[in-house]
């Protein structure tokens, strides 16, 4: 936060250094250890560096961001104290430490924030003495009298007074009346955003080297959260407050081990060692001048470490341009700076060195390493296409704009080059056509606007606000008219978790509970609430909000339940449909009848879903989860795309990164599944926070945000072996026990250069696939047959025609899969029967004719 004339860390006179040193490894384990074993903290391992539960951010950037829901009062912990090592990275937004990198001695893109955290349970006193403890007694034992803290000195805007308790307790610590000082709240006032929760915060900072404090680096901030902001002008006190600190691991080693600067401590030495090793010309030396190779050194080793760590826990750079941006830029500084092809070598050696470093500490580092190395050749190699392809155009744009040197194509997005050449091509002269370079060209509002300023045109950002709301709007269903419409209206959310209460037979059958639920209204298909029983106004289709239900609405891929509403007097209806509109939780249940108007009289109804139906959807969507467990096992990398589940029906698309997947592969896939769901694995859901969903190892899906609490998990368990099958967050319904799968086949199987997509049926279905199957397999016998008995002697064009018949009639049937299902297995059997008549044939009808 605040800075007092601190001096670069090239120019610290090495003989006023301190003379203790630690490892980097032995300073994060004493912070956990004093908090944890000595101060009664619960140890909560880091969140991963993706946000999966706030769409706000790209990357998690500080300690409190898996606190953030616990700070905003949206749920409690169990643990009211809490000490952990996160990973944090910052490249963007408010806290942007990218451009600096390399420039100086302790900016970092990726770096270990070590935090403690109090919720409600002790105060300033105890914060401030912990803080003080840990760094001023053994093994830290930093001097106290090089020691300062800044304190918050009152605001008059914000009607907060000076924070005089806390300048007491640091007294009281010990802490000199020259060592306090004083600040404003553009330093000493922490704030989460433009309105929440907000606090005065004290920092303590160390004169490195000793120098009458002037030399101060920031080495621990400690907020007290004891305010709410509700807007510019609006704060308020809070009846219980928080306290959030944080200190720079990278930082406070730099310190300890008496270093000039965070690059020259053994959290970066080793991968120097490693560039140096692979580079074989000259070693890093510490100079801090921009155009010095050493500046490099730094930027890869930095850069090396946030990249490894992002793709470690999942991010991939075809979801984050922010990642691909600097993987890119590490590629061209391998081959500008370093002169070493192919441009992915010294990130590929990097991650080794990592590992080596952080394994220990953060375990998915070691177990993903193969998977890493993978995705940055992956990268590479899709920027080496981006180069060849974008090349040529991009010597005509800066032809036109010179002005645009300043940009590099291959570090902005893939749309950018061809963004510019609209801009050539359509002559705009004074304004850039902003929503287009958005929707049409993937561009970022900050690349639009910097784009624009460059080539000095003007945005309408106005208009270009009112495109993207256009937009939304064009693709939010009809569902949403009633959304819109009623979700004013004082009604309560649906209670559906009776979706979820299911009875698991003996005889691999299941029973939905039948719910008697409050009918609370009926609602038209233009979104409005019916009173009278008039069908010319309202149509045949309505939908009806109850207080309770068991059906399941369509979500996470899988198809809605169907089934009956009974009235009192024993009329039922059908529902063909199942909506939820996720901003009220309302659950409609959509019926098309003409008769619903009797329901205008009726406060309760019986309801209850088609349980072969669910057990359908159930079969399928527990088959999903097995299937993705099998094809992430298969290969290297991959990533859930999409998935559909329907009545013993299932679609799976999954990306390839360049990786090749044959029918063959489906298929010993397809076995792999079939072992699983014989094992007789259990199937359990699990409901937690997304605090409890960072403790564990689970698959989550890139891009999906998921929510703060009621996070279901399924796990697929083998009790006999003692092995996870599958465990992944999933809000659908499963069975109970893999058996009750019955079986699984592959009947589509389609692959492009980056994706794959396979379709499977799953219980009764695989029986009539296999039957249709062997059919078809008889006639291709048949074919096989004919072929045979056509010999030199005997061919005639009667002969091969009828021949070419079959084997149309064949093709046909094969090209109609999707009507009459053929598992995939005997598809390749007839493919290449067929392929080898079509040979024959060929054959025979060259030899006829010599």
């Amino acid at each position: 936060m605040i800075k007092f004339n601190i001096k670069p860390l090239k120019y610290i006179d090495n003989s006023k250094r301190y003379k203790s040193f630690l490892s980097s490894h032995e300073i994060r384990k004493r912070f956990i250890d004093y908090f944890v074993k000595e101060n009664n903290h619960k140890y909560i391992k880091s969140s991963p560096v993706v946000p999966y539960n706030d769409p706000t951010i790209a990357f998690v950037n500080s300690g409190m961001c898996q606190f953030k829901n616990v700070l905003l009062g949206q749920r409690t912990l169990e643990a009211n104290c809490i000490a952990n090592s996160q990973k944090c990275i910052r490249v963007g937004g408010k806290h942007n430490d990218l451009n600096i990198v390399g420039s100086d001695g302790y900016h970092h893109t990726f770096f270990e924030m070590l935090g403690n955290w109090s919720f409600g349970h002790y105060g300033k006193a105890e914060a401030c003495g912990l803080a003080w403890n840990l760094l001023t007694l053994p093994p830290f034992n930093l001097p106290k009298k090089h020691l300062y803290c800044t304190v918050f000195k009152g605001d008059k805007s914000l009607g907060i007074e000076s924070d005089d308790e806390t300048r007491h307790i640091w007294k009281q610590i010990g802490v000199s009346d020259n060592n306090i000082i004083m600040c404003g709240a553009s330093d000493n006032f922490w704030e989460m955003g433009e309105i929440g929760p907000c606090g005065p915060c004290t920092e303590i900072h160390i004169d490195y080297p000793p120098s009458d404090g002037k030399n101060l680096i920031e080495l621990w901030n400690i907020v007290f959260i004891q305010y709410s902001r509700e807007n510019k002008t609006s704060i308020h006190k809070l009846p219980n407050y928080f306290i959030d600190t944080g200190m720079g691991l990278e930082r406070l080693t730099m310190v300890l081990q008496n270093k000039t600067s965070t690059y020259d401590t053994d959290l970066f030495s080793p991968i120097f060692n490693r560039i140096f090793n692979v580079y074989g010309k000259s070693k890093y030396t510490g100079l801090f001048d921009e155009s010095s190779l050493d500046t490099y050194y730094r930027i890869m080793a930095d850069h090396g470490r946030m990249i490894t760590v992002a793709l470690s826990d999942n991010m991939l750079p075809s979801h984050n341009h922010k990642l691909r941006r600097i993987m890119r830029k590490s590629f061209l500084l391998t081959e500008t700076h370093f002169k070493i092809q192919p441009g992915y070598t010294l990130l590929y050696d990097i991650a080794d060195e990592i590992v080596n470093s952080l394994g220990d500490t953060y375990p998915e580092l070691v177990e993903n390493n193969k998977k890493v190395k993978y995705l940055i050749k992956h990268e590479y190699t899709i920027f080496n296409k981006l180069r060849m392809s974008v090349s040529k155009d991009w010597k005509i744009i800066i032809e036109k704009y010179p002005v645009l040197r300043k940009f590099n194509p291959y570090e902005e997005c893939t749309g950018f080059v061809p963004a510019c050449s609209y801009l050539i091509k359509h002559k705009y002269l004074n304004h850039i056509p902003a929503f287009t370079m958005y929707d049409a060209f993937g561009l970022d509002k900050k690349t639009i606007g910097k784009l624009a300023e460059t080539i000095g045109l003007s945005v309408n950002w106005n208009e270009f606000e009112m495109q993207l709301r256009n937009l939304q709007t064009k693709s939010i269903k009809c569902i949403q008219k009633v959304s819109n419409n009623y979700s004013m209206q004082n009604i309560p959310k649906t209670d559906d978790s009776y979706k979820y209460k299911i009875t698991r037979h003996s005889n691999q059958t299941y029973v939905s509970p039948v719910v008697t639920a409050k009918l609370l209204a009926i609602i038209d298909m233009n979104g409005n609430i019916v009173t009278e029983p008039d069908i010319t106004k309202h149509g045949v289709i309505v939908s009806l909000v109850l207080d309770k239900t068991c059906f399941y609405s369509k979500a996470g891929g899988q198809q809605h339940d169907i089934g009956t509403v009974k009235t009192n007097n024993g009329k039922i209806f059908n529902v063909n449909d199942v909506e939820k509109i996720q901003e009220n939780g309302i659950v409609l249940h959509f019926i098309n009848s003409i008769d619903w108007p009797i329901l205008l009289n009726e406060k309760e109804l019986t309801i209850e879903i088609n349980s072969n139906h669910r057990l359908g959807l159930m079969r399928a969507h527990s088959s999903v989860h097995i299937l993705h467990a099998v094809i992430n096992s298969h290969l290297v990398v991959t990533t859930q795309l999409s998935s559909c589940v329907k009545n013993n029906f299932l679609s799976f698309s999954f990306a390839l990164f360049g990786q090749t997947f044959s029918p063959e592969d489906a298929l010993l896939v397809e076995e792999k599944v079939n072992n699983l769901i014989q094992s007789g694995a259990s199937v359990k859901r699990t409901t937690m926070t997304s605090n409890d969903l960072n403790q564990i190892k689970v698959t989550l899906l890139p891009g999906e945000v998921y929510p703060d609490d009621q996070v279901h998990v399924i796990d697929i368990y083998n009790d006999i072996d003692d092995l996870y099958i599958s465990r992944e967050a999933c809000c659908g319904t499963h069975i109970q026990n893999t058996l009750d799968v019955i079986d699984f086949c592959i009947v589509q199987y389609k692959c492009l250069a980056h994706e794959c997509t396979l379709i499977a049926l799953t219980g009764p279905l695989c029986k009539d696939a296999r039957i249709n199957g062997e059919k078809v397999l008889n006639k291709s016998n048949n074919l096989e047959g004919i072929l045979n008995s056509i010999t030199l002697n005997n061919i005639t064009p009667t002969k091969v025609n009828i021949l070419l018949d079959h084997m149309n009639q064949l093709k046909l049937e094969l090209k109609n899969i999707s009507k009459n299902y053929i598992p995939l297995n005997i598809q390749i059997q007839i493919k290449k029967k067929i392929l080898a008549t079509e040979r024959n044939i060929q054959r025979l009808v060259k030899e006829k004719k010599k």
